[in-house]
C-alpha cells in the first residue's frame, strides 16, 4: 500500500530536481527558497485531487496553466520572452526525463506491453521512479553540461590546410592557449599535429620507421633526415625532451574574416592521436593569431 504522503513527497522531489535542471540550462540565479517553494506547489495537485475530486485536474488546461504559476514562483518575472524561454525549457526537461524514465521502464522489464493500447501508471513502481529519476536526472544534466562544453570548444576549432612535399592535407585544428613551444633558432611558432596527417604526406612504412627511430633511439634514419629534424624544449615535468619536426611549405588557417597564410612555422608530430574522438587533429599556437593582426 503506498501512502499519499510519500507520493506527495515523491512528486515535491520531482519537481524541485526538474527546477534545478531548468536553472543550469537557463543560467537563471534565483533564490533556493522560490524553487522550493514552487516545488511544493506543485507537489499540492496531489492532494488536491483527493480534496478536489471533482475538478479534471488530468485536464491539458489546468495542467498547463498549473506549470504557468510553478515557473512563476520559481524564476522572477522580467519579460514575456525571457518568461517564456524558462518554461519551454522546464517543459523539455521534463519531458526529456519522463521519456528516460520510460525507456529505463522497457530496457528492465520483462512484461509485455505490446497488447496494451497505453501505459498504465501503476506499471511503474514508485521505488522505480525514486531510483530511477535521479539516474534519468543525472544523465540529463551531464549531457547538457557536455553540450555546453561542446559549443564552447567549437568557437577554437579552426579548419586548416597543411602543404608540403607537394601534398595538401586537410583538417581541423584546435586554438591551444597553452601552446608556447617555438624553435630555439629561428623563433617560429610550433604547432602540433597527430599521426593521422603523416598519412597524407608518407606512406605507412616510412612513418613506422620514424615511429620507431622517435620512441627507440630518438634519432632519425638516414633516408629521413632532410625531410624532419629534432626539436628540443621543455616538458610538463620540467626536463627536455625531444620531438620529431618538419617544416612545411606552407599553412593556411581558416579565419572567420579571412585565411590566414604562413611559412614561418614548424610543425611537430606526436605519434597516436591528440584527442580519443578525433575531433581535431592539430594544437594551433596563439602567435599565429598574433601574427595575422
Amino acid at each position: 500500500m503506498v501512502y499519499i504522503e510519500v507520493i506527495w513527497l515523491l512528486n515535491f522531489l520531482l519537481d524541485w530536481m526538474i527546477l534545478l535542471l531548468t536553472q543550469s540550462i537557463t543560467k537563471r540565479i534565483t533564490p533556493w527558497y522560490r524553487l522550493m517553494l514552487a516545488s511544493v506547489f506543485g507537489s499540492l495537485i496531489v492532494p488536491f485531487t483527493f480534496i478536489f475530486p471533482d475538478i479534471a485536474w488530468n485536464s491539458w488546461v489546468i495542467k498547463i496553466g498549473y506549470s504557468f504559476f510553478i515557473i512563476g514562483i520559481a524564476f522572477p518575472f522580467r519579460n514575456l520572452a525571457s518568461y517564456g524561454k524558462v518554461l519551454c525549457s522546464f517543459y523539455f526537461m521534463t519531458f526529456a526525463i519522463g521519456g528516460g524514465l520510460l525507456a529505463m521502464h522497457f530496457l528492465l522489464s520483462s512484461e509485455n506491453h505490446t497488447s496494451q493500447p497505453y501505459i498504465a501508471s501503476q506499471h511503474i513502481h514508485g521505488l522505480f521512479v525514486l531510483v530511477g529519476f535521479p539516474l534519468a536526472w543525472w544523465f540529463a544534466k551531464h549531457r547538457m553540461d557536455q553540450h555546453k562544453l561542446q559549443q564552447f570548444n567549437q568557437q577554437f576549432y579552426y579548419q586548416v590546410k597543411i602543404g608540403w612535399l607537394e601534398k595538401i592535407a586537410r583538417t581541423t585544428g584546435y586554438l591551444d592557449s597553452g601552446n608556447h613551444l617555438v624553435d630555439p633558432i629561428s623563433q617560429s611558432p610550433v604547432i602540433i599535429v597527430d599521426e593521422t596527417i603523416l598519412t597524407h604526406f608518407l606512406d605507412p612504412e616510412k612513418i613506422s620507421i620514424l615511429r620507431a627511430g622517435a620512441m627507440q633511439t630518438g634519432e632519425i634514419e638516414d633516408d629521413l633526415a632532410g625531410l624532419f629534424h629534432i626539436l628540443p624544449y621543455r616538458g610538463v615535468s620540467g626536463e627536455y625532451e625531444m620531438m620529431i619536426a618538419f617544416r612545411p611549405e606552407y599553412v593556411e588557417v581558416d579565419m572567420p574574416d579571412f585565411p590566414f597564410t604562413t611559412k614561418k612555422v614548424l610543425i611537430g608530430i606526436q605519434f597516436g592521436n591528440l584527442v580519443a574522438d578525433h575531433s581535431y587533429h592539430c594544437l594551433l599556437h596563439p602567435k599565429l593569431f598574433q601574427q595575422a593582426g
